[in-house]
């Protein structure tokens, strides 16, 4: 008979547990329904710009086609307006003549709309300046297509974390 009554209470204990996991786990996700609510909501492109990189001024190197493009910055990248250059040399010559844009973009994420930044390029000396307003902290992905005297369209991708 104690075995039978042990038996009941230990099936009684694991429904109680069970229910206790229950309430808890729709308590949860009910906050975080309203986390992902309250984030799609907000207005991105409103955000501050106070959030800045790891302190250093940003520099990416890469060769397609046989044209060096190097990619920087003067000053650390922030959440916000930046300044972002491109520099483009083949055979160890600049290349200035090239019509070039920049598209930074940020992936759709649980709560968060995919967002992007089209930049065209306006030489500036030996090097093509880009604006860019990147919208908030995180991994920023881009693309730098460049087209030059001779037709051919030319891509480097790369990513920069602010």
């Amino acid at each position: 008979k104690k075995g039978k009554e042990m038996r009941k209470f230990s099936k009684i204990a694991i429904l109680a547990l069970g229910a206790t996991l229950f309430t808890f786990s729709v308590a949860g996700c009910e906050s975080k329904v309203e986390q992902e609510n309250s984030v799609k909501e907000m207005d991105h492109s409103k955000m501050s710009s106070s959030t800045k990189s790891d302190g250093h001024a940003y520099h990416h190197e890469a060769v397609t086609d046989g044209i060096k493009a190097v990619v920087f910055s003067q000053k650390p990248l922030v959440s916000g307006n930046n300044v972002i250059y491109a520099k483009l040399t083949q055979n160890g010559k600049l290349l200035t003549d090239a019509k070039i844009k920049v598209k930074f973009f940020m992936p759709e994420m649980p709560g968060m709309p995919y967002m992007e930044y089209i930049a065209n390029g306006e030489l500036d000396g030996d090097k093509y300046k880009f604006n860019i307003n990147l919208g908030m902290s995180g991994t920023w992905q881009y693309q730098l297509k460049f087209k030059t005297s001779d037709d051919k369209l030319h891509k480097i991708k790369s990513s920069i974390n602010i």
